[in-house]
């Protein structure tokens, strides 16, 4: 087995792996339930494991699909003066499980609900460097691309979200070797997102729990694929690492309490797989990944019974043009 090939494999094998670690939330919890009430507490504790599973759910929305979905190779240069240039739009979602603040209280406490969240993005890529050709097989090694990227996330006040909110991001992509006739495409990619300010929490039968954050992505993604006739295939794991900042509050008969903003840090590794279809200069692509859920911290419990621990799936259907 090459070099490259036994690499992404192991890539692979890893992502299957133990791959979660979080702090931030645990301070924001203790902090907010230090000295309050048990009713408070447990408030607290909604709250803190609502923050957690949107910190994890919103970067999923905003690193999926990648640089492009379905493209395990950069996209190189016409002429040594003249980069190619990809025009790549559409939507973009995350399904992931989270309590549910805007809801009324049931018997066993806060309800929790699975999420469906999508948004629609545009991202320019441009060809930076061809890169090298050691043998004629194999082309655009260490080839390099530009990568910008905006996106309007839709979160529906009426879920108890504070509305849509934009986000935009920046990045390279580093070919390892350009797809060709005889070999794989095999592409690294690096990317940092950010999201305007999401609060939640807020419906009328909110039960008195509120989260604010402010969430940050860095993606960095290995992808292999292949091309047969008008139809490529290509998958790859990658690696999240979610920041930014959070705050939550609480408002209960026994007392009010609040903690923050606090720095948030969350890492998750995840498997995708995508299909594209080509005719001439234009491509139809679509991408699915599943990602690891995110850790619970033992001492935290809420109201109701939501504890992470389900797949958190997340994907995209683009349309690009190449010029």
């Amino acid at each position: 087995m090459s070099a490259i090939p036994a690499g992404i494999v192991a890539l692979l094998l890893l992502a299957t792996g133990d791959a979660l670690a979080q702090t931030g939330v645990e301070a924001l919890y203790l902090g907010c339930g230090a000295g309050a009430s048990s009713e408070t507490r447990a408030r607290c504790g909604d709250a803190a494991l609502t923050l957690q599973a949107l910190h994890g759910g919103l970067g999923l929305l905003a690193s999926a699909g990648g640089v492009l979905p379905a493209s395990p190779s950069t996209v190189g240069r016409r002429l040594a003066e003249q980069p190619r240039i990809v025009f790549d739009g559409g939507a973009v979602w995350a399904s992931f499980r989270h309590p549910d603040l805007a809801a009324a209280p049931q018997d066993r406490g806060i309800p929790d609900r699975r999420a469906l969240l999508v948004g629609g993005r545009l991202t320019t890529v441009v060809g930076i460097f061809e890169g090298f050709a050691p043998i004629p097989a194999a082309g655009g090694v260490l080839a390099l691309d530009g990568v910008g990227t905006a996106q309007l996330l839709r979160l529906p006040r009426s879920d108890g979200f504070n509305g849509s909110v934009a986000g935009w991001g920046g990045g390279v992509r580093l070919g390892l070797v350009r797809e060709s006739f005889s070999v794989p495409g095999v592409t690294l990619s690096a990317m940092h997102h950010r999201v305007g300010t999401v609060r939640f929490g807020e419906g009328a039968d909110a039960p008195g729990a509120r989260v604010r954050i402010d969430p940050r992505v860095t993606s960095l993604r290995a992808v292999v694929g292949k091309d047969l006739l008008a139809v490529g295939f290509a998958g790859g794991v990658g690696w999240d690492r979610y920041g930014g900042e959070g705050r939550i509050e609480v408002t209960a008969p026994s007392g009010d309490a609040s903690a923050g903003p606090e720095g948030l840090r969350l890492t998750r590794r995840y498997l995708f797989a995508g299909v594209n279809f080509t005719w001439v200069v234009a491509q139809a692509a679509g991408e699915l990944a599943w990602g690891r859920p995110a850790s619970l911290f033992e001492e935290m419990e809420g109201t109701g019974p939501f504890r992470p621990g389900a797949a958190e799936l997340q994907g995209a259907v683009t349309f690009r043009i190449t010029y």
